[in-house]
């Protein structure tokens, strides 16, 4: 498993939010191609690459009268950090006290408690100066292990596909998923954080952008003329709740001032809106609108708002499948590790295929402080992830009838 990790993260894999179609940068491209050959080595039954768009696709075929089950980790990393010539730490038998990172930096229990837990296991960081790339070359590494297990065994398992996705940190990872390659009944996203965390709800999500058309003149003489589009930025934002994301947590919602820029002349913003509720979520849209309404009455209209939903909570979806959740559970509890159901705060993959007519729920990694130099993830809860997916495959083995009588009933809803 390590061996695995190391060479997967030492491909630069940071994804380009400045561009518009997958993949956003080259280096997806390198990552893709080492894993066609470890599928083509592995001798799965159907390997498929798409190098245009940079999805890679495997079956490794089972009983075929068994559930198909789906296992999906993006390729890229955040560009919220650096993610090239990453310089690994690794702390084998960890002491329980902080860790000093390069250039003064210290990775400190205080600050990161999680850190308690992992004392005498193998703690992996960078040196500070890069992330570390767990997110989500962990994942990978971990549905791979998975593969070399039931290839190499007499086991009696099901369809197992995969799919390893570009782009997901900039909101393309479905983009050009091809379900003709991709097709199981459930699927799983192997990308997020505690080993055992498993989730399937995460937020309702939009995008406002607002343009504001000022008028300028000179500031001596601009009573009753000037309309200052920097100003009316300021008013907006004042009127918006101080529900953001550095004042909530857990199910609470938020507006998120993304980006903000202009002039007297001109100005705009852009706010992430989010919300797990369906209708608080929609009254977070209204209350925008209603204060675009408000200000523009009395800045003679001179302010545009645009607000485009981006996806939806998978809830409403995975919560009809009492299976998935239900031999999910199951599959964590019997390896001994209590299951940590935890809402996502922000988006998956996932959500746009629970939508697209394949539930698929999240996976913790193992993995820790995300998009961050700060970011480390222990080898044992790399190992034991793994683990969990295989005992997925197994305890849906047992599900024939069940699971196929759960697809019946969705097929006769959709």
């Amino acid at each position: 498993m390590l061996e695995r990790f190391l060479k997967y993260i030492s491909i630069d894999t940071t994804s380009d939010s400045n561009k518009y179609d997958t993949p956003s940068t080259l280096g997806q491209l390198d990552l893709a191609s080492l894993l066609v050959k470890e599928l083509h080595e592995l001798n799965l039954d159907m390997v498929h690459y798409d190098q245009e768009h940079c999805y890679v696709y495997g079956v490794l075929k089972g009983n075929p009268e068994l559930p198909k089950i789906g296992f999906i980790s993006h390729l890229d990393t955040s560009e919220d950090a650096p993610g090239k010539n990453i310089s690994v730490n690794i702390i084998k038998d960890y002491d329980g006290n902080d860790i000093v990172l390069n250039n003064g930096l210290v990775l400190s229990v205080k600050d990161y408690p999680n850190l308690k837990n992992k004392v005498g296991k193998t703690i992996i960081t960078t040196d500070g100066s890069t992330l570390l790339g767990a997110d989500d070359k962990a994942g990978i590494a971990e549905i791979m292990e998975m593969l070399t297990l039931f290839t190499n065994s007499k086991e009696e398992h099901c369809d197992i596909f995969v799919c390893f996705t570009p782009d997901e940190e900039i909101g393309l990872g479905t983009l050009h998923l091809d379900k003709n390659y991709f097709h199981p009944d459930f699927a799983y996203t192997v990308d997020g954080s505690d080993v055992g965390e498993f989730s399937y709800e995460n937020f309702n999500a939009a995008t406002a952008t607002i343009t504001i058309n000022g008028f300028s003149t000179h500031c001596g003489t601009a009573k009753d003329k000037m309309i200052n589009a920097g100003r009316i930025t300021t008013i907006i934002n004042s009127l918006l709740p101080n529900e953001i994301p550095e004042t909530t947590e857990g199910y609470e919602g938020f507006f998120h001032l993304e980006e903000i820029s202009g002039s007297v002349s001109t100005a705009s913003l852009r706010y992430l809106i989010r919300d797990f509720d369906k209708i608080n979520f929609e009254k977070r849209k209204q209350l925008l609108i209603t204060i675009i309404d408000k200000l523009n009455k009395q800045y003679n209209y001179c302010i545009d708002l645009k607000i485009k939903d981006t996806y939806h909570n998978m809830l409403d979806i995975i919560s009809r499948e009492e299976t998935l959740i239900s031999t999910t559970l199951k599959a964590i509890s019997s390896l001994g590790i209590t299951p940590k159901v935890t809402p996502i705060r922000g988006g998956t993959d996932g959500t746009e295929l629970s939508y697209d007519g394949i539930p698929c729920p999240n996976l913790g990694t193992g993995g820790h402080n995300y998009h961050s130099v700060y970011e480390y993830i222990c080898l044992e809860d790399m190992e034991k992830t793994s683990e969990i997916l295989i005992e997925i495959i197994k305890q849906f083995s047992k599900q024939k009838n069940k699971v196929k009588k759960t697809n019946l009933n969705r097929c006769q809803e959709g």
